[in-house]
């Protein structure tokens, strides 16, 4: 007689998300970074100097509980959310004040069927002006994604596809620091295998594929758009939230930019700049892997050695020091 046994898809950075409630979409907010001002400034800027630089519409994909499409309200009138997690999309009236959530309108929806007429006319094809495209890049399919973003834009709108990774320190012994956070990250990784031969594997391949290559792996199709930027702050540190030592299979990094693109790179210990310890990393953790405690089972005790390490390499206590992020941004322009 033949068994059956079915596996859950799992994903990166969102299975165990997708029934959280209003406390935890509080939680992870406070969790992770967030972005400067400037980054915002600079999406800005990029917007107003290609076509008509309109401001009355913008869409965030991705866009869990709604913090970044809150973000969003300071530079727009109107803002749309999108995303596949129901819970999420439910904390968002809870998470952004009334008289701010009155100018938003959220969607569940995949990234790559939002032009599929799923969006009101009023922001549905060619009424956007900008898509911003917060940490979920990875996991989508580039190419349906991009041709979605592109039927959604009005003419020489603009998209703004970004990502960020580990906490880099930058004060105290920061070769001791970093090694450390990379062995804590690493191994609540390889709790989580096996990812090969699991029905999530495809989106983890995609996904680590996308890190290692600082997002250079998304082809942006030139009859399609222009004035291609790629900006990347502090990427002598890769994207990836832990070293390839966590996977189970190999991948290298895949460059698909094309001739006229520009790079920009910058090293900055004080770009999104925090001061973190134990506390906060393993909040940060919690939220980059939010189903590890329950993965490792009685092995989480060498996850506590490694953050008394930790502890005790920060000073002892709740000895805290300076933070920063790789960060990687793609702007392009609807041709």
């Amino acid at each position: 007689m033949s068994s059956t046994r079915t596996q859950e898809l799992e994903t990166p950075f969102t299975s165990a998300v997708l029934e959280s409630d209003v406390s935890f979409w509080r939680s992870y907010i406070a969790a992770r970074p967030s972005p400067d001002e400037s980054f915002f400034q600079l999406i800005n800027k990029y917007h107003q100097s290609h076509g008509e630089s309109k401001t009355a519409l913008a869409h965030d994909v991705g866009t869990g509980p709604g913090n970044i499409a809150e973000r969003l309200l300071a530079y727009y009138d109107h803002v749309v959310g999108s995303d596949l997690n129901d819970q999420a999309l439910a904390a968002a009236p809870a998470l952004i004040p009334p008289e701010l959530y009155q100018r938003t309108t959220f969607i569940k929806s995949p990234a790559e069927s939002l032009a599929s007429g799923i969006l009101p006319g009023v922001i549905g094809r060619g009424q956007t002006d900008l898509i911003t495209v917060s940490e979920c890049i990875p996991l989508l399919d580039a190419p349906k994604a991009l041709e979605a973003f592109h039927a959604l834009l009005r003419p020489a709108g603009t998209v703004a596809i970004y990502f960020y990774g580990r906490c880099i320190f930058t004060d105290g012994d920061t070769t001791a620091l970093n090694a450390i956070y990379d062995r804590i990250a690493t191994l609540i990784c390889t709790f989580l295998l096996p990812f090969k031969g699991t029905p999530g594997f495809p989106f983890h391949v995609r996904g680590a594929e996308a890190l290692v290559s600082y997002l250079d792996n998304i082809a942006i199709p030139p009859e399609s758009w222009e004035s291609v930027e790629r900006h990347k702050w502090n990427s002598y540190v890769p994207l990836l939230f832990n070293s390839k030592d966590g996977y189970d299979f190999e991948f290298e990094p895949v460059d698909r930019r094309g001739e006229g693109e520009k790079t920009i790179e910058v090293n900055d210990p004080k770009y999104w700049a925090k001061e973190w310890g134990v506390e906060e990393v393993k909040a940060y953790l919690g939220s980059v892997y939010p189903n590890y405690k329950k993965k490792a089972g009685t092995r989480y005790g060498e996850v506590e050695e490694l953050l008394a390490q930790l502890r005790e390499a920060l000073g002892g206590g709740e000895s805290k020091k300076k933070v920063t992020f790789p960060v990687a941004l793609i702007l392009a322009t609807k041709k």
